[in-house]
């Protein structure tokens, strides 16, 4: 993104201009995409613009200044050229970031945030270094985080899948035990304790038998 170029177009008001993964931003130290267009729709936005009034919801005319000259470029087709093109830089010095695992080398002419690089991504102190070894070594520990934590979520499913297993396990011997042990009684002792009960009411009646195996005169019933 030709960061730079847009700054220029609009008159540069003052505001930090760079590009996101989906649009290009207009904004400040505390609101980047204060004023934004969607790379695909190229939609502007306004971020404050609760009631999606458009134009209307700015109170600045700075902002409205901005608002109207990104509705031009949209309609003659440059906001395209922007998008997709790199600043051209005199006397650049090199910048160097991780990103996704990979090294990414780019040019700016300041470094430091709240500067861009050629392609219009912001520099944060923290991820854009002057030097490979500085951006490798980021790149290193920021992955290195990243796996600790995914290690440490396997751990914590594999132990509540453990646990699941382990009950699911338990109630199967404890109702095969119960099971054994009623066929051991006399057709007395397995009769249902509370005949007087219907389904709804009776704690151990689930999915249409008892769960103890005693004989159920509700199932007889219906039968």
């Amino acid at each position: 993104m030709k960061a730079r170029k847009l700054r220029e177009l609009l008159g540069d008001p003052g505001y930090i201009i760079s590009q996101g993964e989906d649009d290009i931003r207009i904004g400040s130290v505390y609101c980047t995409d204060l004023i934004s267009v969607n790379k695909k729709t190229l939609k502007v936005k306004y971020a404050l613009d609760t009631s999606h009034e458009g134009r209307k919801s700015l109170r600045s005319e700075v902002l409205q200044s901005i608002w109207d000259t990104l509705h031009r470029l949209i309609e003659t087709g440059k906001i395209r050229e922007i998008i997709g093109g790199k600043d051209i830089i005199e006397n650049p010095f090199p910048v160097f970031t991780a990103r996704y695992g990979k090294l990414v080398e780019s040019v700016t002419d300041k470094y430091g945030w709240p500067n861009v690089d050629d392609d219009g991504i912001l520099m944060y102190d923290n991820t854009h270094f002057p030097t490979k070894k500085a951006a490798l070594k980021r790149g290193i520990e920021e992955l290195s985080a990243r796996i600790i934590s995914y290690n440490r979520m396997i751990g914590e499913y594999r132990d509540k899948l453990k646990e699941t297993i382990r009950g699911r396990q338990e109630s199967g011997i404890k109702r095969k035990e119960l099971r054994d042990r009623m066929k051991h009684l006399s057709d007395q002792d397995r009769r249902c304790p509370f005949p007087e009960m219907d389904n709804q009411q009776c704690h151990n009646f689930n999915g249409g038998e008892c769960i103890n195996g005693i004989e159920c005169p509700k199932i007889r019933t219906e039968e």
